[in-house]
C-alpha cells in the first residue's frame, strides 16, 4: 500500500483503521506505525470527533423551520384548475393516443371494405410499410 492510497482510505473511511475495508487493514496498520501515517490518522481522528458532536438546535428554531416548510408546500399549486390539468403533457398522452387509434380504426373501416379489394390493401400496405424495410415485408 502506498501513502497516497492510505490517504485516500483515510479520506473515505476516517481515522479509525478498523472501519476500513478488511482487505486493506493489515497494510494500513503497517503504514499507520510510520510518522507520516500516524499524522494522517491524527488529522482524520480530529475530524471524526468534530463530526461526532451533535448539533444544538433550539426547539423554537426547529418549530419555525418546520412551519416554513409547511407554508412553502401549501403555497404550491397542489390542485391546479381543470384546464391546467388537461394541458399537462402527461394527461394529453392517453387522450391523444385514444384519438389516433380511433381515427386509424375509422380510416381502416372505410378503406378496407368487407370484400377484398387489392387497391385498398395496397394503399394500407403503403401507409404501414412506408419507411419500414424488413426481411419479411413488402419491398
Amino acid at each position: 500500500m502506498t501513502l497516497d492510497r492510505f490517504r485516500e482510505l483515510a479520506d473515505s473511511f476516517g481515522g479509525d483503521v478498523e472501519r476500513w475495508p478488511e482487505a486493506e487493514r493489515e497494510a494500513a496498520r503497517a503504514i499507520a506505525r510510520s510518522d507520516a501515517g500516524a499524522a494522517i490518522l491524527r488529522e482524520h481522528r480530529a475530524f471524526d470527533r468534530l463530526l461526532a458532536i451533535p448539533p444544538e438546535i433550539a426547539p423554537g428554531r426547529a418549530g419555525r423551520a418546520s412551519l416554513s416548510v409547511l407554508q412553502r408546500i401549501a403555497a404550491q399549486d397542489a390542485f391546479p384548475p381543470w384546464y391546467r390539468r388537461w394541458l399537462q403533457p402527461t394527461s394529453l398522452l392517453p387522450v391523444g393516443s385514444f384519438a389516433c387509434s380511433a381515427l386509424l380504426g375509422l380510416w381502416l373501416a372505410v378503406e378496407l371494405p368487407y370484400h377484398r379489394d387489392e387497391q385498398a390493401v395496397a394503399a394500407v400496405a403503403a401507409v404501414f410499410d412506408a419507411s419500414v424495410i424488413t426481411l419479411w415485408g413488402n419491398q
